[in-house]
């Protein structure tokens, strides 16, 4: 490898023969590098340095980080350590990442990487495993949601923030987000509720000889609407962690998507319910099934409910916030449903219902000439 001299064209013209002269290579990852030096006599002496340093492999030069080794580390170090489902979310967004925008090295990853990233992925249709000319697969062949770019965003997001702790990045990319169609939630509100409620008895699983399935599922959509915890804290619910004398349950952090304890007073109504469903079991809500089961029998069910409705178990949670926002500090609600950010309790209120059940409509301002005409 071979190092030259050089002057920089426009120093010499306006230094003349004063312009120092410096020393250029390519180190041996391929990087173009020079330094400025002085005087001819001494740069010859640093181009003879530097060729013999590269000879010996001394003069390198900071090597470049690469994504693959970046990636793997991460998802050792930090990803593993987060809750199953989280990890898939990390996974899939690193996946999307690399076959739409194909990082090689880490300080080549810019702003720019991320916007060209996220015009791609906007532009891609939904991938589906639905037979081909079914409604499942007619509904999937919309472009992937704002909803869903910005999930996998926010998990980039965080994935390059902590590159740029470990000191692999000079600094973390501005990530920006799709703006998202603001629309009210769906949720299950009293009358959906006594429909599933009643069509409980429909069901066959969980087959147990202590209590019949109706009782079950009955408990079920009583404590998920009457707790608005999440179905992986309900079914994860030990019978040592519920008191039904005073009332209380709790689940261990390790069982929460927020990695927070949850406990909270249960209403009598209930505890009359969990009352329903005692035996010997491990867990208050058994379910010694193959958890896509319970996705299958709650579609069932709300046939046999005459419902149609999107979403499933995770609406009840929504139910919760709706039914309690007009009772309820704000803060409380926030707390019950263990957020850590209040707007992300706001995304689960329907504005148009609660404006609706207030009477907004009725208390707004009329001009006198129209009173007249809607007398």
């Amino acid at each position: 490898m071979r190092a030259w001299l050089f002057q920089d064209s426009r120093q010499r013209t306006k230094l003349g023969e004063k312009c120092p002269w410096s020393v250029g290579w390519y180190d041996q990852a391929g990087r173009k590098r020079s330094k400025k030096i002085g005087a001819k006599s001494t740069a010859e002496k640093y181009r003879r340095r530097v060729e013999g340093e590269l000879a010996l492999g001394l003069a390198e030069g900071p090597k470049r980080k690469r994504w693959a080794d970046f990636r793997e580390r991460f998802m050792e170090t930090v990803v593993a350590l987060k809750a199953a489902g989280t990890a898939a979310a990390y996974a899939d967004a690193l996946d999307n990442f690399e076959r739409l925008a194909k990082p090689v090295y880490m300080d080549a990853i810019t702003t720019e990487t991320i916007d060209t990233y996220r015009a791609r992925r906007s532009r891609e249709r939904r991938r589906t495993t639905a037979k081909a000319g079914s409604e499942a697969a007619k509904r999937n062949t919309a472009k992937v949601s704002p909803a869903t770019v910005n999930k996998e965003l926010r998990h980039l997001r965080g994935a390059l923030r902590k590159a740029y702790k470990w000191g692999l990045i000079s600094r973390a990319p501005d990530v920006e987000m799709l703006r998202e169609p603001e629309r009210d939630p769906f949720y299950i509100d009293d009358a959906t509720f006594t429909a599933l409620y009643n069509a409980c008895d429909t069901m066959k699983r969980p087959a147990a000889q202590a209590y019949a399935a109706d009782d079950w599922w009955r408990a079920l959509f009583c404590f998920a609407y009457m707790t608005g915890w999440r179905i992986g804290e309900i079914l994860d619910l030990r019978r040592d962690d519920v008191d039904l004398e005073t009332g209380i349950a709790t689940v261990d952090a390790d069982s929460t998507k927020g990695r927070r304890t949850a406990r909270v007073e249960l209403h009598p109504v209930v505890v009359d319910h969990l009352r329903a469903i005692a035996d010997f079991s491990q867990f208050v809500f058994d379910w010694p099934y193959h958890e896509r089961l319970l996705w299958s029998d709650f579609d069932d069910l709300k046939k046999a409910a005459e419902l149609n409705f999107p979403g499933a178990f995770h609406r009840f949670r929504f139910g919760f916030a709706n039914a309690n926002v007009d009772h309820l500090d704000a803060d409380v609600l926030q707390r019950l449903m263990r957020h850590q950010d209040a707007q992300t309790t706001r995304r689960y209120i329907n504005a148009a219902e609660r404006m609706k059940r207030a009477g907004t409509a009725d208390r707004l301002h009329v001009p006198a000439n129209l009173k007249v005409t809607a007398g």
